[in-house]
């Protein structure tokens, strides 16, 4: 593993850090690179859907198809009701890029919310007819094919990588189980969720604090040498 020169990670709240006093170097994604020596990559965002972080994901590969081989993924799996939405004006993201794309929330009672940190409050989400976005089961269906999708590109490429849950429902699962579901390799899946590991060690709003992150980068980092 000598030969890690980046660590790429994605995710939503959870990666990014929320609640931490200085995000950027107390979140786990920071102490795993630090770990390897090397630079660390995090473009996850608060609320963010499994849809933004495979398309983001994406767009960081195929601007960077130079670092592959020097590069761990470390990919977290968000709420499968989140969603993103074009919409045909811009906004600036979090990391300067104009974008067409809005995140959006739809609960299983129904409950309907942009993010609340929306940043162009141009963008009316009375103009959406939430009646045709997925479900929870479509979610979690639409999900596993990102999933399958960006495994099998980084198996054919001999990548490295992980994927691992933020969160769990009361049932035990994030994302539910589908038919699509049996085609994954959950041999690179970390089997713990991270907001689990937590135990109450929480920050303001309620996500790991910096021990869990410190923690939680060992985790993974031992995970990492199991599996190459």
């Amino acid at each position: 593993m000598d030969n890690i020169k980046y660590v790429y990670s994605n995710g939503c709240s959870y990666t990014e850090g929320c609640g931490l006093d200085n995000p950027e170097t107390e979140r786990y994604s920071k102490f795993l690179a630090d770990k390897y020596g090397a630079k660390d990559i995090n473009q996850s965002e608060g609320g963010g859907s499994n849809q933004r972080i495979f398309r983001t994901t994406f767009d960081w590969i195929s601007k960077n198809r130079d670092k592959l081989k020097d590069t761990l993924f470390v990919i977290q799996l968000s709420y499968p009701v989140r969603n993103e939405i074009w919409v045909n004006r811009t906004w600036q993201d979090d990391y300067g890029n104009s974008s067409h794309w809005f995140g959006a929330q739809f609960g299983h009672d129904g409950y309907t919310a942009w993010e609340s940190h929306e940043r162009d409050t141009s963008v009316d989400k009375n103009e959406i007819n939430f009646n045709y976005v997925p479900d929870n089961n479509a979610g979690s269906d639409i999900t596993w094919r990102y999933v399958i999708s960006l495994q099998s590109f980084f198996k054919i490429n001999n990548i490295r990588y992980i994927f691992f849950e933020g969160d769990r429902n009361q049932d035990g699962k994030l994302i539910k189980t589908t038919d699509t579901s049996k085609l994954v390799d959950f041999d690179y899946f970390y089997k713990e969720p991270f907001l689990g590991s937590a135990k109450n060690r929480l920050t303001e709003c309620n996500h790991p604090n910096k021990e869990v992150q410190i923690e939680w980068a060992n985790k993974l980092y031992s995970y990492v040498k199991e599996l190459y």
